[in-house]
C-alpha cells in the first residue's frame, strides 16, 4: 500500500505548480462558436485564473469571502474554482436548474460577495440573489499569457473551507457540506493513485463528462485530478454535442453517472433493433461467447478456443463497432452518484469498455470506495480507498442493528479521515448529529467481502418491513427494475404491507406502440421478469404507472435521485387508492416505505454466470 504523500500547502499553491510543469499542455478542450476544437492551454488557464483573481479582489472579495456560480457546464467552471482558491475564497457551484425556492436559499445561506452567473440566467439569478452583486460570466476578464495580471497568492491553511457543495435536499431544503482544501485534494490525490502505473492519467489522457461541477464527483475527479495529472478535460456544450462530437473528442476516460451508461445503452439497442435477422443473430453469437469468458473480476475464463474466437473473430467484427462510437480511443468509465444495475456492468464490459462503479457521497469529497481496472468485481463498488485506512490517518467500520462495531459486520458503514468534511454550514446541530463518537455515519448499510470489495445495499432510512416481519431496502429491487428497456425509473413501496409493490415510470420510445388497455399488463410482466431472481417477499406484487418524475414537480432531485416523500406527496390518493385495490389495509397518515432487495452476497467465485434461478441472468438477447 502506498504511504499518503500529505498535502502541504493549499490548492492555490498547487496549482501553480501544476499549470508551471504542464504550461504548454492542453488543459481544457471544447469547441468555439464557429464548431471548431480549442486547446485551452495550461499557460492560458493560468493567466486567467489571475485576471479573475485580480477581479474578485478589486469587487470586495477575500479570504474566506463566498463566490457563487450559476451556469451550466462550462469552461469558465475551472477557472472560476482556482480563482477561487488563489485567493482563499469559497467557491459555491449552484445548480442552474433548481426551482426559485431552493436557489433562493442556497443564495441566502451562502451569503455571497459576488455571483456569476450565465447570461441566460443573469435574470433568474437577479430575482433569487437578493442585493448580491451579480455578473454576466462572458464579462468577466482574459488574462494575458504572455503578461499576467498579478495577484496575490493566498496562504489560507489546509483546513479553510474550499467550497461549499450543497446537497439535493432528498428529504427537505439542502444543506451547505463544507470541504476543506485538505478534503478534496486528499480525495483527488488518492482517486488518481488508484488508477496508478500503466493506467495513470498523463498529458495524453481526454476526460470527459456531462456532470456539473455542483456534483461532487465531477468537481473532485475532473477539475483537481485533471491539472493535478496533467491531462485534458473535454467540456461538451450539452448531451447533444456529447453524442454527435465523442469521435472528435475522442477521450480516453469518462465519468458519468448510470443515466448516462442507460441511454448509452438504449442507443446501442436501438443499433441493435435496426440490424437485419442475421447480424442480430451474430451479435448474440458474440455477446453469448463473451459471457463464457469474462468473470466479474479481471481474470478470463471458459477455455482458449473461445478467448481466441473473442478476440480475432466476434471483437472486431461486432464490439468494436460499437466502442468506435465513443471515438475509438475510450480506455474505461468511472460511474457513480448511484447504483448501476449489474445487468449494465456486465453488458460493456462484453463490449470492450469497462465501467468501473464507485461509492461515495459529498460530505466524504467524496469517494469512498472504486473499481479499478485490474482490481474490479462487478456488482461490487470496489475496494476502498486508502485514504480510510490507519496508516494514511483514517478509518472505518460497519455498526449493525445491536449496536456493535466490527469491519466484518453487516451494516451502517462509519468513516473518518481526512476526507470527511468539516461539517454543514450554518448548521451545527446537522453536523453534530452527523457524526458518532467521532465516526461519520453514511447511513449506507453495507459490508465487505473477504477480498476487501464493498458491496452497498441501501440507505438504512429506506428500510421497510413488511406485516410478516420481513425487512427490506429499496435501492436494488428498483434497479432490477429499471433493467427493462420499457421502464425509466422505478419506486417501490409496502411498508407494513403484506407485499411490496412497484410505481413506475416508463420509456415513452419504448411503450408508444402499446395499446393502453395492454400497457399495465406488459409493465407488470417486465416487472416480474426482472425480479424473478429475487427472494419471493422481495417480488413486486402489482405495478402502479404514474407521471414521469421531473426536477419541476420536485420528485426528482438536481442529481437524478427520486424523492420519496414528493412522490408519497403528489400521489397520495392514486396510492392508496392503488394498494386498497390490492388488499392492503392503508392507514390514513402512515408514511409507505420504500422496499429494495438485498445485492448479491457475491458472484460464484468472481465469475458471472448466464443461467437461471438465482444466478445472474443474461443470454445477449435482452433488449
Amino acid at each position: 500500500m502506498k504511504q499518503h504523500s500529505r498535502m502541504t500547502k493549499n490548492i492555490g499553491a498547487y496549482f501553480e505548480e501544476w499549470c508551471a510543469r504542464s504550461v504548454d499542455d492542453a488543459a481544457l478542450m471544447y469547441l468555439d462558436d464557429r464548431n471548431e476544437l480549442v486547446r485551452y492551454s495550461y499557460r492560458q488557464f493560468y493567466s486567467d485564473v489571475l485576471a479573475w483573481s485580480r477581479y474578485f479582489l478589486d469587487h470586495g472579495v477575500k479570504e474566506g469571502s463566498r463566490v457563487a456560480m450559476v451556469a451550466t457546464k462550462c469552461p469558465s467552471h475551472f477557472v472560476f474554482f482556482y480563482a477561487c482558491w488563489h485567493i482563499g475564497a469559497i467557491a459555491v457551484p449552484v445548480c442552474e436548474t433548481l426551482g426559485d425556492l431552493e436557489m433562493g436559499f442556497i443564495l441566502r445561506d451562502s451569503d455571497p460577495t459576488l455571483v456569476l452567473a450565465a447570461k441566460s440566467l443573469v435574470s433568474k439569478v437577479s430575482a433569487n440573489g437578493g442585493n448580491v452583486p451579480i455578473i454576466n460570466v462572458d464579462d468577466m476578464p482574459h488574462g494575458d499569457a504572455a503578461a499576467p495580471t498579478t495577484a496575490p497568492l493566498s496562504q489560507v491553511g489546509l483546513d479553510a473551507v474550499a467550497t461549499l457543495v450543497y446537497t439535493s435536499g432528498s428529504t427537505g431544503m439542502p444543506k451547505g457540506v463544507m470541504l476543506t482544501h485538505l478534503n478534496v485534494w486528499t480525495n483527488a490525490y488518492w482517486a488518481l493513485d488508484s488508477f496508478g502505473g500503466a493506467d495513470a492519467m498523463n498529458n495524453s489522457d481526454r476526460i470527459i463528462s456531462l456532470l456539473p461541477y455542483w456534483h461532487s464527483f465531477a468537481l473532485v475527479c475532473e477539475v483537481l485530478v485533471t491539472p493535478m495529472a496533467g491531462g485534458a478535460c473535454v467540456i461538451p456544450r450539452d448531451i447533444r454535442d456529447f453524442k454527435k462530437n465523442l469521435s472528435l473528442y475522442q477521450p480516453t476516460l469518462m465519468l458519468v453517472v448510470p443515466r448516462i451508461v442507460e441511454a448509452v445503452k438504449l442507443g446501442i439497442d436501438k443499433q441493435i433493433e435496426e440490424k437485419p435477422p442475421k447480424v442480430k443473430a451474430l451479435i448474440d453469437q458474440a455477446i453469448y461467447n463473451a459471457s463464457r469468458i469474462f468473470t466479474a473480476g479481471p481474470r478470463l475464463d471458459g477455455g482458449i478456443l473461445r478467448m481466441v474466437t473473442h478476440h480475432t473473430f466476434y471483437d472486431p467484427l461486432v464490439f468494436r463497432k460499437f466502442r468506435q462510437a465513443f471515438g475509438g480511443k475510450l480506455r474505461f468509465i468511472v460511474c457513480g452518484g448511484a447504483p448501476l444495475d449489474l445487468e449494465l456492468q456486465i453488458f460493456f464490459k462484453y463490449m470492450g469498455v469497462l465501467v468501473l462503479v464507485g461509492y461515495g457521497l459529498t460530505e466524504t469529497s467524496p469517494v469512498i470506495s472504486s473499481n479499478r481496472l485490474e482490481k474490479h468485481r462487478l456488482g461490487s463498488t470496489g475496494q476502498l480507498f486508502p485514504w480510510l485506512f490507519p496508516e494514511n490517518g483514517g478509518d472505518y467500520t460497519f455498526k449493525d442493528d445491536e449496536g456493535n462495531l466490527g469491519k466484518d459486520l453487516h451494516g451502517q458503514l462509519l468513516v473518518k479521515g481526512d476526507c470527511v468534511m468539516k461539517g454543514y454550514w450554518r448548521h451545527t446541530d446537522a453536523s453534530a448529529k452527523s457524526f458518532e463518537d467521532g465516526w461519520l455515519n453514511t447511513g449506507d448499510v453495507c459490508y465487505c467481502d473477504a477480498d476487501g470489495y464493498l458491496f452497498v445495499e441501501g440507505r438504512k432510512g429506506s428500510m421497510i418491513v413488511l406485516i410478516g416481519g420481513e425487512k427490506l431496502h429499496p435501492e436494488h429491487v428498483e434497479d432490477a427494475v429499471k433493467t427493462s428497456p420499457l421502464i425509466a425509473e422505478a419506486m417501490v413501496i409496502g411498508e407494513k404491507c403484506k407485499n411490496v409493490y412497484a410505481c413506475v415510470n416508463v420509456q415513452a420510445e419504448r411503450v408508444k406502440d402499446i395499446p393502453k388497455d395492454q400497457l399495465k399488463r406488459r409493465i407488470k410482466e417486465e416487472v416480474l421478469k426482472t425480479t424473478e431472481h429475487l427472494a419471493p417477499f422481495q417480488k413486486p406484487k402489482d405495478v402502479l404507472i404514474l407521471p414521469d418524475f421531473t426536477m419541476e414537480d420536485g420528485t426528482l432531485t438536481a442529481t437524478f435521485k427520486v424523492r420519496r416523500y414528493k412522490v408519497m406527496e403528489l400521489y397520495k390518493q392514486d396510492i392508496e387508492d392503488f394498494l386498497r385495490n390490492n388488499g392492503e389495509e392503508v392507514a390514513t397518515k402512515r408514511e409507505l416505505g420504500i422496499a429494495s432487495s438485498k445485492i448479491l452476497e457475491s458472484l460464484a467465485n468472481g465469475k458471472v454466470i448466464v443461467g437461471s434461478g438465482t444466478e445472474i441472468k443474461y443470454d445477449g438477447k435482452k433488449r
